[in-house]
């Protein structure tokens, strides 16, 4: 793992909010981006001349938006590649050399629309590394990272996770578990605070529970909060890939603000 952070883009706007979005975190942590434009062969179906004509255009995409993202980088170090295959897949293989993907998300989804998000629930579900969504959306009067907390093993790390989110951003954390699950006790608490370190320590950490769904209470925080946060758990052995689950595919079909998947290991 190089520690850069990666960036699928297709030169649209929502490739560009999450330019900016990865640039923004990627100079908090001190390391750089790394743009990715892939070459949709549609499964290999289509003929060697119109995939010649597709990689021109595309690496042509590739370069000015390598040039806006230079334009904007402040001094963190921005370079781009082009690749042929399925966007997502593509995507997910070259993840483990990363910190984290980040993709552009067009819309914004509801409960009560249109639902959204196809693209973040087929990488989040294969993907070795933190997977970042961002919607074109404002980030004007948000406030606060949210993380939720399930009951699967490891989900602690989620939340560590979010704590280092928090630290970075300035802001408060709240970890929001449905009423659903099981209770937050004394026992939580203490091991989600005594498991950060110095700087973690000095987060304001809220718990909250909702009476909502999971997925439901997470994708209507996304839509007030700086940064949302979900754990998936995977497997050894399992090549990253475990399915979603109902509350990290509400999440992201229904994306309010930033969020991001974290994967986290469940057994040996």
């Amino acid at each position: 793992m190089d520690g850069t952070i990666l960036v699928g883009i297709d030169g649209s706007v929502a490739s560009r909010a999450a330019i900016t979005w990865a640039i923004a975190r990627a100079g908090d942590l001190e390391t750089g981006v790394s743009l990715l434009s892939v070459v949709d062969d549609e499964w290999g179906t289509i003929s060697d001349r119109d995939l010649a004509e597709l990689r021109t255009d595309t690496e042509r995409v590739a370069t000015r938006e390598l040039a806006f993202a230079r334009g904007i980088a402040d001094g963190v170090p921005v370079s781009a590649t082009v690749e042929v295959g399925a966007p997502m897949l593509e995507l997910a293989a070259t993840a483990s050399r990363h910190e984290s993907v980040v993709i552009g998300s067009h819309k914004t989804g509801t409960f009560h629309g249109h639902a959204l998000g196809s693209r973040g629930l087929q990488l989040a579900a294969v993907a070795p590394v933190p997977i970042a969504v961002v919607p074109v959306t404002s980030m004007k009067g948000r406030s606060g990272v949210v993380v939720g907390a399930g009951t699967a093993p490891g989900w602690i790390e989620a939340v560590r996770f979010a704590m280092g989110e928090a630290v970075r951003l300035g802001e408060p954390l709240t970890v929001l578990r449905s009423a659903q699950g099981v209770p937050f006790g004394e026992q939580a608490l203490g091991s989600l605070l005594d498991a950060g370190d110095e700087a973690e320590s000095s987060v304001d950490v809220m718990l909250h529970r909702s009476t909502a769904p999971a997925g439901e209470a997470l994708a209507n925080a996304s839509h007030r909060a700086v940064l949302t946060i979900s754990g998936r758990p995977t497997e050894h052995g399992a090549r990253g890939y475990r399915p979603l689950g109902r509350t990290n595919s509400d999440l992201l079909m229904n994306v309010g603000g930033p969020v991001i998947i974290v994967p986290h290991l469940t057994g040996a």
